[in-house]
């Protein structure tokens, strides 16, 4: 049936993308495109299991989640799965749901296993799109480039309950808890009176448990815990220790499939210092939970879009310690807004030995973006304008450093030099931050999404080659 689907879709005017053409119980699939969208052709005694229009001995299917969920039946290698027992993995997050192929293709030649499908509640709310969604792009290209070695999805920075059962109901393998609202941060600033005070208003019986747990116990790694330091943990953490308990029993409850479960303790404002993880790693482990990776808030400043910002000596004395807890307790260390690290990669490679999570997303969006400044050198200026001029309103979601005056007036700069801006920190900042801003507008959606269909293997080249600098880097210690 493969060979007849081919031979019917070369008589029409359609695309076929070569590596796509599969068959499984006698029933055929191609990825396809026309002048305007891309499609799936379905040929064969399956092809019942997608809706679309009739055409010439096949059926033209829309990429919709209801046919992404029958190629998924169809060809298991489509559907998301856990990332158990793989060393190296990486979150690829597609804001765009274009990116994957360039993915694949900078993934090529290494045992990376992929988090194809990643993305956040307040990606999805920037985008109006939903898990669901996220994962049907990824499956669909995943299917377009004939790549069938497996990837995951990710429920990112999730925060409650509801979250975690939307996630997983819309077919997520990965669940990272954000614990960001549990933790109290504001108490991480405390002078010892106040840490004292708060501390003796805690429910007795969790401050007997520390207490109990903790003080006076020669610890693996760490060795003594005095007092002030543990209050300052308590008060700080419990309620975030508790959550975290919590929600991983109730992925328990409620999962249908292997799920992979993340923490991050990253979104603070404070670093985490060896003793916060050395304990809620502890707790997680006398509750019978190994997480398969750990976030924590390394030294240094890992701000979207732009380079890592710190003393790399410092990061690599504060990175070994925190492999040496999660390795005490059997998981991996994840490494968040990964995107452009590069100065850290080295360290991460050699002191991981390539047992590492990374987390990559708002970069793919930065090389669409250069591909917008090659080709249509007007629609990057009003987009470049926009997002300084609506610089503020992203700084609601997102913490940055840069400012806007550190960019060159795009007026006094020739078409040949836009693309540069995509190299300058600042106005790399500013772009990565404002993507949600710019999609909702109706006069950047159209001509963007139009600039991509027209350009995609221009923009699967800059993928690979930036993604693939990324693998390249923290591949080679």
């Amino acid at each position: 049936m493969k060979e007849t689907l081919k031979k019917i879709l070369a008589k029409t005017d359609l695309f076929v993308y070569e590596n796509s053409v599969d068959e499984a119980e006698g029933t055929a699939c191609a990825m396809v495109r026309n002048s305007n969208e891309k499609l799936l052709a379905v040929a064969g005694p399956k092809a019942d299991l997608f809706k679309g229009s009739l055409e010439n001995g096949f059926l033209l299917c829309p990429l919709t989640n209801e046919n992404a969920e029958a190629l998924q039946t169809l060809f298991p290698y489509t559907r998301p799965k856990s990332h158990k027992g793989h060393a190296f993995t990486m979150g690829l997050g597609d804001r765009l749901g274009l990116a994957t192929p360039g993915h694949i293709r900078a993934l090529r030649g290494h045992d990376i296993y992929p988090v194809f499908a990643q993305q956040s509640i307040r990606e999805l709310n920037l985008t109006h799109r939903t898990f669901r969604d996220v994962i049907s792009a990824a499956s669909f290209n995943v299917f377009q480039e004939g790549y069938k070695s497996g990837f995951g999805a990710d429920g990112d920075h999730l925060k409650t309950k509801d979250e975690i059962k939307y996630a997983l109901e819309s077919g997520c393998t990965m669940v990272t808890l954000d614990c960001s609202e549990k933790i109290n941060t504001k108490a991480a600033k405390f002078t010892d009176d106040e840490v004292n005070a708060a501390y003796s208003e805690l429910p007795r019986d969790v401050r007997e448990h520390y207490e109990n747990t903790y003080l006076g116990k020669d610890l693996p790694i760490l060795g003594r815990v005095d007092e002030p330091e543990l209050r300052r943990f308590v008060i700080v953490f419990w309620k975030a220790v508790d959550h975290a308990i919590e929600c991983y029993k109730y992925i328990d409850e409620i999962k249908t499939v292997d799920v992979d479960f993340e923490l991050s303790i990253d979104e603070t404002l404070t670093i985490t210092t060896p003793a916060e993880h050395f304990i809620i790693g502890n707790e997680l482990h006398n509750a019978g939970i190994t997480p398969i990776s750990c976030a924590p808030h390394f030294t240094g400043q890992f701000e979207k879009g732009i380079e890592y910002a710190g003393n790399l000596t410092a990061f690599e004395r504060d990175f070994r310690v925190h492999q040496e807890i999660a390795e005490h307790f059997g998981y991996k260390l994840s490494l968040h807004s990964g995107s452009d690290k590069f100065a850290v990669f080295s360290t991460v490679a050699r002191v991981t030995k390539g047992n590492v999570h990374v987390k990559t997303a708002g970069t793919n969006w930065l090389e669409a973006m250069r591909v917008v400044s090659e080709v249509d050198p007007s629609l990057y200026r009003k987009a470049h304008k926009y997002a300084i001029e609506h610089r503020p309103e992203a700084e609601k979601y997102y913490h940055v450093s840069t400012n806007v005056s550190e960019i060159p007036d795009i007026d006094l700069q020739n078409d040949a030099y836009l693309p540069e801006y995509l190299n300058l920190p600042a106005s790399r900042q500013t772009i990565h931050i404002a993507y949600g801003l710019l999609l909702e507008n109706e006069w950047f959606r159209k001509e963007f999404f139009r600039c991509m269909f027209e350009n995609e293997d221009l923009y699967y080249a800059f993928l690979e080659r930036h993604i693939g600098k990324h693998i390249r880097m923290l591949t080679s210690d």
